[in-house]
């Protein structure tokens, strides 16, 4: 899978360009938390301090204008790819069809595994107030994939269901931003797949966890 080189804003970049792209830089590599608005500023060049919250106004405006740039990058994927679909899809086509924006993206643009690393910052370090921001802009596409996996899955009680696919969606950010950790495993070196081939091994690891049995009685 392609590993892009770290964010660089293009030079002659306007200033909330530069901005953006200095914070989802910093905060792919160390965190929400971890970051300043004034180092931002300062790391991006710009002589006013205040230039982020000039441009943002606080940090949950940073988050969601990253947030709103990459998911604008994954449509336009996703848009590029829908006609190597087909009409009658597969749990697995589906899948896979899903996935494959966010696996592309790092290799698409040269910000996009800051991207990748950074969508997997949200899900270990969010906070309330970015939690609901998230899920009020990413409501409507979970519920068209919990509906699409109602229709292939009937049988799984629908708590269950969701709760795997969000278990999914946790491990697929968390491990296409980690994949250059499949070079230094504990079992050696397995990042000798290209990158179909890697996607074909997440979606059978993913498709299996879907359609396991329920063992465990859920409350109705």
């Amino acid at each position: 899978m392609t590993i892009a080189a770290r964010t660089v804003p293009e030079k002659g970049a306007d200033t909330r360009e530069r901005l953006l792209l200095t914070a989802l830089r910093l905060y792919a590599a160390e965190g929400l938390h971890a970051v300043s608005l004034r180092r931002i500023s300062t790391e991006a060049g710009s002589r006013n301090s205040a230039a982020m919250h000039y441009h943002f106004q606080n940090k949950l405006g940073v988050v969601q204008a990253l947030v709103e740039r990459i998911a604008r990058e994954l449509r336009h994927i996703a848009g590029d790819l829908r006609s190597e679909q087909v009409p009658e899809r597969s749990l697995r086509s589906a899948c896979r069809d899903t996935l494959r924006p966010l696996l592309l993206l790092p290799g698409r643009q040269s910000w996009g595994s800051d991207a990748v690393q950074f969508l997997s910052r949200l899900i270990s370090e969010n906070d309330a107030d970015i939690a609901e921001m998230i899920n009020t802009m990413f409501a409507p596409f979970w519920q068209r994939v919990d509906q699409a996996l109602a229709t292939q899955l009937p049988d799984l009680p629908d708590p269950v269901r969701r709760l795997r696919l969000m278990f999914m969606t946790t491990n697929v950010l968390h491990g296409v931003a980690e994949v250059g950790w499949l070079a230094h495993t504990p079992l050696g070196d397995l990042s000798d797949f290209d990158e179909d081939t890697l996607i074909d091994h997440l979606v059978d690891y993913l498709i299996g966890g879907l359609q396991a049995p329920c063992r465990t009685a859920v409350n109705s």
